[in-house]
């Protein structure tokens, strides 16, 4: 027999302010599975602020741990990471940027780059993409780089600037500033911050 794919149903809405809400049984789930798993995270004092489950467009499960509670704004980090990702494939899409395969550096003419070499020219958005720049940044746990970018004049430029480690490709490391190369692709193709493109 042929396996074939059935898309999951969809929300017959989108939310703006409020999730519409269901039980986690009229959605397919163990609610005692999903109660388990926030006991767990009290007993092993998980650092959690919250918990949200949503399936199918529907709001099965909103907890939070104390001190939090709703409506606390919560500084989302790396979740930007994916959001900068999709405006990336949003630019690809509008004919902005060619390709993941396109050189990192051609976005940036004109500009002096430090610590330039051949490492640094082979670099390119999908390696900037899956956080195998080679740059020498992300390799400790403390993100170091990203809190010396932060206390920069001009990130861009510091991130241009680091040195490279490793060619391109050649392995993994968690690079807030490389990141922060992709902002600065998005700006440079589309004449718009990325805040204002995803907007």
């Amino acid at each position: 027999m042929a396996a074939f794919y059935v898309d999951p149903p969809r929300a017959p809405y989108w939310p703006s302010q409020h999730w519409h809400t269901s039980t986690p049984e009229e959605q397919g789930m163990d609610s005692a599975m999903l109660a388990g798993a926030l006991e767990f995270a009290r007993a092993t004092d998980l650092p959690l602020h919250s918990v949200t489950v949503i399936r199918d467009g529907l709001l099965v499960l909103d907890a939070f741990f104390y001190p939090y509670g709703p409506g606390m704004l919560h500084n989302v980090a790396s979740v930007t990471k994916s959001v900068t990702s999709a405006l990336i494939g949003i630019a690809i899409d509008k004919g902005h940027v060619r390709s993941v395969m396109q050189p990192m550096l051609d976005f940036f003419p004109g500009r002096t780059v430090p610590n330039l070499d051949a490492t640094k020219w082979a670099m390119t958005v999908e390696h900037l993409l899956t956080m195998t720049s080679g740059l020498d940044c992300g390799f400790t746990p403390t993100e170091a780089e990203l809190f010396a970018m932060l206390r920069s004049q001009h990130w861009v430029e510091f991130a241009l600037g680091l040195p490279m480690k490793l060619a391109p490709g050649t392995r993994f490391a968690y690079c807030s500033p490389g990141v922060h190369l992709l902002a600065g692709i998005i700006q440079a193709t589309t004449s718009e911050s990325p805040a204002d493109l995803a907007r």
